[in-house]
């Protein structure tokens, strides 16, 4: 039987297609893989795998195409890198290209998210040779074993924004009113007692509330002697106070005979309300005027220089003097306050007898959690107002529920999409949950300086971090040292500041203090048993015996 010599050389082909699939499967070990870090690390919430390859000479068959996948493998299951195809001499399809003769290397990255499992793990690397219509699954080879999740070790202190409620305890009011006076005159005119801020005034004081101080300021214009004008001020605010006293007594005002707390001021010439009335107006040469002022000490001659500009001098003397002959009363009195405990009182059975501020300050005065939550919800449903709403979401983030979290800020960006205080709060919560561009966004609306220094710990901009916390001893200020290259401790009496402690002696090789710091996390944590154990920080002391005892 004659066998065609195509078909002898289809057979040959196909032979030899075989055996450069198999040959390079089974010398696969020959091919030097590195990892860069030899041991995987994680970092700003990711796994990152660094590869150099590199084939030896005869090694990668000329019509071949590997697939290389990289695969971290946990116990719950696999977590594939993306892959890279490599291809021989005369192939095609690959991203990069070994020669038969010389062989050749190709470099890979690629990162992965950061799972709690893959501390324990072993990176494998896959292999899929093809070369036509044949395919050859390579023996995997395991490159690299865990992963260093120090870095995770984040503890979530951001600042979380409040609403404040704006309610003063003390709310000091007050009103005013203005006596003038004609020029060398200090006898208050019948007709300045019966104007309207005199009158406003009376109503004030007759309000019956509890007085805080009164005050009598006086003033003269900047024209004659300066003596003359001392003297006319002093008189000045002598006369209203005769007044003012008479007046108070009439409606009788808290505390009108208790001297302590009046006060009477007399300023004599007023320069600075005399700047101010021709900044103001629309004199000729307003600017030159004021000029003299600001540069001619001298009283009387800076007085006599404004004298010599007879041709606006009228206008001052008829638009600008008669408003600085005055005196002005201020009386300043307490606003009546609920106490606290009928704000709370009202609060639960009668909240709308409450304005916001006062609501949203009853809040303060419970240490329960639910009543808080109660009184935030009638703030914000009453008076249509952001507040209550975001001040859960707060309340809802120190016990970490998120999901709350979320849904009662969604609510306070409805009633103020604008305010800082969601923001940063948004913020934080994008940051605990890894979605850091998301905080980074956020954050540019609204953070403080921690924050940020908190934000650039998990982005892994770590001296950057290192340098806010540069005095700190907390733990996350050890942290950012630590990662930035410089070995440090925290003083925090927390299992999670011991266990810290216990990798910074770790890496220093302080075996003692190593094993009294992670002894300490243990008693306060028994669960840093496990995570020790699967730790690589504490690789090189997995055969001690101390070691060993502290975590049986």
């Amino acid at each position: 039987m004659k066998i065609s010599k195509i078909l002898i050389y289809s057979i040959a082909i196909s032979f030899l297609t075989s055996c450069g699939l198999s040959n390079m499967a089974s010398k696969f070990e020959t091919v030097n893989v590195n990892v860069t870090p030899p041991t995987l690390q994680a970092h700003a919430g990711k796994v990152e795998v660094n590869i150099d390859a590199s084939f030896p000479e005869k090694y990668f068959a000329k019509s071949t195409t590997v697939e290389f996948t990289p695969v971290l493998i946990t116990e719950n299951g696999e977590k594939k890198f993306k892959s890279i195809t490599v291809q021989g001499e005369e192939a095609t399809g690959g991203e990069a290209t070994i020669f038969y003769a010389t062989g050749g290397r190709f470099s890979y990255k690629d990162n992965i998210p950061y799972t709690k499992d893959m501390m324990e793990s072993k990176l494998e690397l896959r292999a899929l040779g093809k070369e036509k219509e044949k395919e050859l699954v390579f023996d995997s080879r395991t490159i690299a074993n865990g992963v260093l999740a120090t870095s995770t070790r984040i503890q979530n202190t951001e600042d979380i924004y409040f609403a404040k409620s704006n309610y003063e305890k003390e709310t000091i009011l007050e009103e005013s009113a203005i006596i003038y006076f004609l020029v060398n005159q200090s006898n208050v005119r019948t007709t300045e007692k019966s104007d309207d801020d005199i009158k406003r005034l009376e109503e004030f004081a007759s309000l019956g509330y509890k007085t805080h101080s009164i005050e009598v300021k006086s003033f003269a214009s900047p024209e004659g002697s300066v003596n003359l004008n001392d003297d006319v001020s002093d008189k000045r605010a002598a006369s209203t106070l005769r007044y003012l006293k008479r007046m108070l007594r009439k409606v009788k005002l808290d505390g009108v005979d208790n001297d302590d707390l009046y006060t009477e001021i007399s300023e004599g010439e007023d320069w600075e309300g005399f700047n101010k009335l021709m900044r103001n107006s629309d004199i000729k040469d307003r600017r030159r005027i004021t000029k003299i002022v600001n540069s001619v000490e001298d009283l009387e001659k800076r007085e006599q220089a404004i004298r010599d500009m007879a041709e606006i001098y009228d206008a001052i003397e008829k638009d600008v003097l008669p408003q600085l002959r005055k005196a002005k009363i201020t009386i300043r009195s307490y606003e009546p306050k609920k106490s606290d405990s009928l704000i709370l009182e009202l609060a639960q059975n009668n909240a709308q007898e409450l304005d916001i501020k006062e609501l949203l300050y009853s809040a303060s005065l419970t240490n329960d959690n639910e009543l808080k939550i109660s009184i935030f919800n009638k703030s914000s449903q009453l008076h249509n107002n952001w507040k209550g709403y975001n001040n859960i979401a707060c309340l809802m983030l120190e016990k970490n529920n998120l999901v709350e979290a979320k849904k009662y800020l969604s609510k306070a960006e409805k009633l103020n999409g604008s305010a800082s205080n969601i923001q940063n709060n948004k913020a934080v919560i994008a940051a605990w949950e890894g979605d850091l561009e998301l905080a980074k966004k956020l954050y540019n609306k609204s953070a403080t300086p921690r924050n940020k220094a908190l934000l650039d710990l998990r982005t892994a901009n770590y001296k950057k971090a290192a340098r806010f916390f540069k005095n700190k001893n907390t733990h996350n200020a050890a942290l950012a040292k630590m990662l930035n290259g410089q070995n440090s401790t925290c003083n925090e009496n927390t299992a999670e500041c011991n266990y810290l402690n216990a990798i910074s002696y770790a890496r220093s090789g302080n075996e003692d203090m190593m094993i009294k710091s992670l002894s300490s996390a243990i008693s306060k944590n028994n669960n840093y048993k496990k995570e020790a154990i699967k730790d690589l920080e504490f690789i090189n002391f997995k055969s001690n015996e101390k070691f060993l005892k502290a975590v049986e």
